[in-house]
């Protein structure tokens, strides 16, 4: 009973000291280099003109896709090097470039940047989701995702059999 008393009251502490903290003064930069060295978005971004191509009608991303973007350090003062930011809504400008709403993020500060929409090429796109519900819920893309699944003790076995292909074999 002392010992968790006295626990409670070390977790209570450490708790009224995190939130004493300012936000602002714990940047979430998830364009660090640590960050970004785990993963290549590579194959995201030629993947890309496959999915504009295939799931886009009339200019417009179908609702169950999701972009990892990468906006740069002016949006983002506390990170200079810019935020990697999930936007949904996704238009084709129809000149190299592409427009979105940024979505909630868990892991970013930036709140500023919820809700507004910014253009971006090709060359920022971080990573791309799409949940498919005609072939039973299957995901494609999701190149970060499955970067991590490899290295999951057993191989990432179960999310992999979630998004077997990273894009619909028929696809061109």
């Amino acid at each position: 009973m002392r010992l968790a008393l006295l626990l409670g009251s070390a977790l209570f502490a450490a708790q009224a000291l995190l939130a004493a903290a300012p936000l602002s003064a714990q940047p979430r930069c998830q364009s660090s280099p640590p960050a970004i060295s785990l993963y290549d978005p590579g194959p995201a971004r030629e993947t890309f003109p496959a999915v504009v191509r295939n799931a886009f009608t009339d200019g417009t991303a179908p609702e169950h896709l999701t972009l990892s973007v990468h906006l740069p350090g002016t949006l983002t003062p506390d990170c200079p090097n810019g935020s990697i930011e999930p936007m949904r809504g996704i238009r084709d400008l129809g000149d190299g470039r592409y427009e979105g709403t940024v979505v909630h993020n868990s892991l970013s500060h930036h709140s500023h940047l919820f809700g507004e929409t910014y253009s971006f090429t090709t060359d920022q796109i971080w990573d791309w989701q799409l949940v498919t519900p005609q072939t039973e819920g299957r995901f494609y893309g999701a190149f970060q995702s499955r970067r991590f699944a490899e290295t999951a003790p057993d191989g990432g076995g179960v999310m992999i059999s979630l998004m077997p292909d990273p894009i619909p074999a028929d696809w061109n």
